[in-house]
């Protein structure tokens, strides 16, 4: 119908408005000006400082060492495959370890000199990021994991701990607002879904709404990971975007503008 109607001025083309005003060209005076904000010493000693944020944390869980993963990665590119139906089996938390670690978990670290002499300590991720601004948390629903209550947790990639964020019920209502149906996606059989959690203006701040493309880029990045590795360890997983905004927002606490649910994957045993 919006096809069909695509000539109708009166109609919004939204999607259309927002890739036109996040384009760049060479006269953006503003946007230089902004990324030059990030090169001096009270930016790069504030992003120096990620995931180490002053809100109230719950109780934590350490992690185990993660599983191994052994298949090579173009054996994995191969055989990956969505996954929409599981078998209710619980997953190891050393694979769920493994998914958090190699998707979100900090992977280097490098000294970031500072007009003063001194040096702020950076942490690299395991999936890119525009700017290395981080705008997406890696939040986990988990449902059937050896060893971790039912809840909702956000990871903390520089602690590798999760945080609790939510409990039994979160779950519940996560899940009832997934559209698909059960027998096109079995989210009661699966043993976690990994959230991507997104504060927009983290990157926005620097990049304007150009920023936004790099939210849904290493959403995407991150989501991808997580297949790879889901397929590694012999575990089945499947993208879900089809989920009630308001109902997801409202179960994992965030107001849907400044903090925002851009995507899910659900991972469990293949059924």
């Amino acid at each position: 119908m919006r096809y069909d109607n695509i000539d109708e001025a009166r109609l919004p083309r939204v999607a259309e408005d927002f890739l036109v005003a996040s384009r760049t060209n060479e006269w953006d005076r503003d946007g230089a000006l902004s990324v030059m904000d990030y090169f001096a010493d009270p930016m790069i000693a504030t992003f120096g400082r990620l995931d180490q944020d002053s809100f109230l944390e719950g109780r934590t869980y350490a992690l185990p060492q993660p599983n191994p993963i052994g298949m090579e990665l173009g054996e994995s590119v191969l055989r990956r495959r969505s996954v929409r139906l599981f078998t209710g089996d619980s997953m190891s938390a050393s694979d769920l370890a493994a998914l958090l670690i190699y998707t979100a978990g900090v992977t280097g670290e490098a000294e970031v000199p500072l007009t003063t002499g001194a040096h702020e300590k950076y942490y690299f991720r395991a999936a890119p990021s525009g700017g290395g601004l981080y705008p997406v948390e890696l939040y986990v629903a988990v449902i059937n994991v050896n060893g971790l209550p039912k809840g909702v947790y956000r990871y903390s990639p520089r602690r590798n701990v999760l945080v609790e964020h939510g409990r039994a019920m979160s779950v519940d209502e996560l899940a009832a607002s997934i559209s698909t149906p059960d027998d096109q996606l079995n989210t009661r059989g699966a043993a976690a879904i990994l959230l991507f959690g997104a504060t927009p203006w983290r990157s926005m701040r620097k990049y304007g709404p150009r920023g936004l493309r790099f939210v849904f880029h290493e959403a995407g990045a991150m989501s991808e990971h997580v297949h790879l590795i889901s397929t590694s360890l012999g575990l089945g997983s499947t993208d879900c975007s089809s989920f009630y905004d308001d109902k997801a927002n409202l179960a994992l606490g965030f107001d849907g503008q400044f903090r925002f649910l851009a995507h899910m994957a659900v991972v469990g045993w293949p059924a």
